[in-house]
């Protein structure tokens, strides 16, 4: 029985980290699309990392991985949020925040998993870019906030 318990598990982590990874994947080797993807290999050498006055550190050895979309070509920009907006639909992401100001629209969204660990995504679509940031660990949004409010 706790072979069985532990495969499914690992299928279901498999799966999981398969999904997100196929959305990212598909933009990889386009053309006006740049794609980031961070290891936990990178986070656990994040020691001190400040992003600008703020200090990542304290949740950077919790995530697994953080994975970054960024388009500049305003014509793929519908298809991109059209694919990520249906991904999240699917995978029971919920809403946690959404902001419009000056033409810009943020979306964060928030998958939680029973292992204890979270997804965060924030969506971030104007007229002439998009920006998707992916974060996956052991991380709370209170956590997450802290770093970026």
């Amino acid at each position: 029985m706790k072979k069985l318990l532990l495969f499914l598990l690992l299928i279901f982590t498999c799966n999981m980290a398969f999904g997100q990874k196929a959305l990212f994947d598909k933009y990889d080797d386009v053309d006006g699309i740049s794609t980031v993807y961070i290891s936990p290999t990178m986070m656990r050498m994040m020691k001190n990392v400040k992003a600008g006055n703020k200090d990542i550190s304290r949740i950077a050895n919790r995530l697994d991985h953080i994975y970054i979309l960024e388009c500049e070509r305003p014509s793929m920009i519908n298809s991109i949020k059209a694919t990520a907006e249906a991904y999240y639909r699917r995978g029971k992401y919920a809403l946690v925040m959404k902001t419009k100001s000056k033409g810009e629209v943020v979306n964060i969204y928030e998958k939680k998993y029973r292992n204890g660990k979270s997804e965060f995504v924030l969506l971030s679509v104007e007229s002439d870019e998009l920006v998707i940031i992916n974060l996956f660990g052991k991380v709370s949004l209170s956590e997450i906030q802290s770093i970026t409010g």
